[in-house]
């Protein structure tokens, strides 16, 4: 951060600084291809998707992981003539890739198998999904909803809803999803606050929409998120149902609380900005993403 820079332009800045890495770019191309082709051989796929901010293009360097969509025939999941639980089918998935990669660490969380590797400094999120249904000329899919049922999820009709809100931004839409991803990691523990409700719901809101710098973005998202007290988002794509911001109750009570401060603090970065007194108004910055400024 340069102190005598005009915060907006600080802010520009960090937005570059924090995109992926070529490397890591590089990286997950690699593995991806090896993750597919196993699961290509263990099991009848249908495709795989990227999805999350790697297919937004809200991914940040260090942080975000790859999450494939893999989309399996439905005999892959058959039991007789019922479906088994999406966790029979999760931990079936789970244990094929194990046996692929035995001196990998791979865990499975409630929707997906992850698998850690570069000892542990990438991940990569692969959600077993069967196709369920069409919306609006776009295909739906099941995946786990980690309690051994299923949920429903679309995201081609969430990433072109995504396109759009983010063209009408003149892409600062993209810009200030990252900034927020940054401002979630930037404590020593992760402010609970889950990525694909910070894309849909600014999306939704159009955040960004209009002649604003980052500064301003920020401070819109911060006070719309101190307005709807943090609550889950009726999914825009009418696929989902709502969108969560956070898992437990626990969880949203320190989201609150993180967003409180975030938010008192770019007020005083903007009244600070709006006197000329830009080192002032910088360090209120600075304070919002905890010195990652």
């Amino acid at each position: 951060m340069r102190t005598s820079l005009k915060p907006q332009l600080n802010m520009l800045a960090l937005v570059a600084r924090i995109a992926p890495r070529p490397g890591e770019s590089a990286a997950a191309a690699g593995h991806l291809a090896t993750v597919r082709s196993r699961l290509l051989a263990s099991f009848d796929l249908v495709r795989i998707l990227r999805i999350g901010s790697q297919a937004r293009g809200t991914a940040i360097r260090s942080h975000s992981d790859l999450d494939l969509l893999s989309v399996l025939r439905r005999n892959e999941a058959k039991w007789g003539k019922r479906i088994v639980s999406s966790e029979t089918l999760l931990s079936r998935v789970r244990e094929d890739l194990q046996q692929r990669f035995r001196q990998t660490e791979i865990r499975g969380d409630q929707q997906a198998a992850v698998i850690r590797f570069d000892q542990g400094q990438r991940s990569l999120d692969v959600v077993p999904a069967l196709w369920a249904d069409f919306s609006a000329k776009r295909p739906v899919y099941a995946i786990p909803d980690g309690y051994g049922g299923w949920l429903e999820t679309s995201p081609e009709t969430h990433n072109r809803l995504f396109q759009i809100a983010n063209a009408r931004s003149g892409g600062k839409l993209a810009g200030l999803c990252r900034l927020m991803r940054w401002w979630k990691h930037s404590r020593g523990q992760p402010i609970p606050l889950q990525s694909f409700h910070i894309d849909m719901l600014f999306a939704t809101e159009n955040t960004c929409v209009g002649a604003k710098a980052y500064t301003h973005c920020i401070y819109s998202a911060f006070r719309l998120l101190a307005k709807r007290e943090c609550r889950a988002l009726r999914d825009p794509g009418g696929i989902a149902g709502t969108i969560p911001a956070v898992k437990t109750d626990a969880q949203r009570d320190a989201l609150r609380g993180a967003v409180e401060y975030a938010l008192e603090h770019a007020t005083s970065a903007l009244e600070l900005e709006s006197l000329g007194k830009l080192e002032l108004a910088n360090a209120q910055w600075s304070l919002v993403f905890n010195g990652q400024y």
